[in-house]
């Protein structure tokens, strides 16, 4: 049976954390054991320049009518999350978002072509776009076995079973899993946050290719951005500052506002950044990495992140005479990025 989104809100708030505290380790335990860290710089040998803002990305055209179609080379998943599609509508109807699903294999028995019997927790996830980032609209785990049929090649849905809701969750599922309760625990049990970014990354890329958009990220409600590893620095700069100002523009209490801004900069900056950042806020009484106290919607209709080949550059309007400009550095450690330097 299906669980929505009470129960994906539960399970992305445990996963994220840990990709915050495991995010943050790997920063400071780089800088502890000297490991090399590599510069993220411009250099005139750049080809080309960029610039990323609202009207930008807006050239890349969001359509949540156009479905999601597998396109990689498993007939099995290919008839699974073609199941998954038609399952989708009955689950969320029109909620202007594109449902992809996101299928987590952990077992497929195919000794019988006429019952290939295919274990996992079979997750939608409703997105709608903003920018170049998609946030989660909706969502769905559905674990459980999909029945396949393999008839000269052509392999086709028979039937699905998913565990059902409420106290008898768990005695479904085994019963589906054929009485095997350590299958049923591989089902059931939440992967580590790596593994789910990615491969919650994975189809949301794959629809993203199918569609000519541009997509860097995707984005939970009070979670830092899920990066795409392959983003520009000036994409890397826009969605942090966007995230940011969207998380200080929400109407919420004060406390969990400062936690998922904490948790932000954890995903962004180093620690020493951070520190040096919180000093400056409590010197000037705003804070400093937007240098402002509030965030107004022309903040974020101007904001730019630039790449001009030299160095990388954020601009916003802050309502004042002058636009606020500052400077950023990036570094890579241990293959990420994060920010090193912020200057006025």
């Amino acid at each position: 049976m299906k669980k929505i989104l009470l129960v994906l809100s539960v399970l992305l708030l445990v996963g994220s954390i840990c990709s915050c505290i495991k995010s943050t380790a790997t920063v400071d335990n780089a800088k502890e054991n000297n490991q090399e860290e590599t510069t993220v710089t411009s250099n005139d040998e750049k080809s080309t320049k960029e610039t990323v803002n609202k009207m930008s990305e807006r050239e890349f055209g969001f359509d949540p009518n156009v479905k999601f179609v597998y396109t990689e080379d498993d007939d099995y998943m290919k008839a699974i999350t073609d199941d998954m599609v038609l399952m989708s509508e009955d689950l969320f109807g029109d909620q202007s978002a594109v449902e992809i699903p996101t299928p987590r294999i952990v077992k497929i028995d195919d000794a019988d072509k006429k019952d290939i019997k295919v274990y996992g927790d079979f997750w939608i996830y409703g997105y709608q776009m903003y920018g170049t980032i998609f946030n989660t609209k909706n969502g769905s785990s559905n674990p459980g076995c999909y029945h396949l049929k393999d008839e000269d090649g052509k392999i086709t849905v028979i039937s699905k079973e998913f565990a059902e809701d409420g106290s008898n969750n768990w005695t479904s599922l085994v019963e589906i899993c054929g009485g095997d309760e350590e299958l049923a625990k591989k089902v059931s049990n939440h992967p580590a946050a790596e593994e789910e970014e990615k491969l919650r990354l994975d189809y949301a890329m794959m629809y993203a290719r199918a569609n000519n958009l541009k997509l860097s990220g995707i984005k939970d409600y009070g979670w830092p951005v899920i990066l795409s590893s392959d983003i520009s620095d000036a994409e890397f700069l826009y969605n942090f500052y966007s995230a940011y100002f969207y998380e200080i523009r929400q109407d919420d209490v004060l406390n969990d506002m400062v936690e998922r801004l904490e948790n932000l900069k954890k995903k962004y900056m180093t620690s020493d950044l951070i520190k040096k950042m919180d000093e400056k806020t409590a010197d000037i009484g705003a804070d400093a990495i937007i240098n402002a106290q509030d965030v107004t919607e022309s903040m974020l209709d101007t904001l730019e992140a630039i790449d001009d080949g030299r160095k990388l550059t954020v601009k916003f309007d802050t309502g004042s005479d002058k636009q606020t400009e500052i400077n950023i550095k990036l570094t890579k450690k241990n293959g990420k990025k994060v920010i090193t330097e912020m200057n006025y």
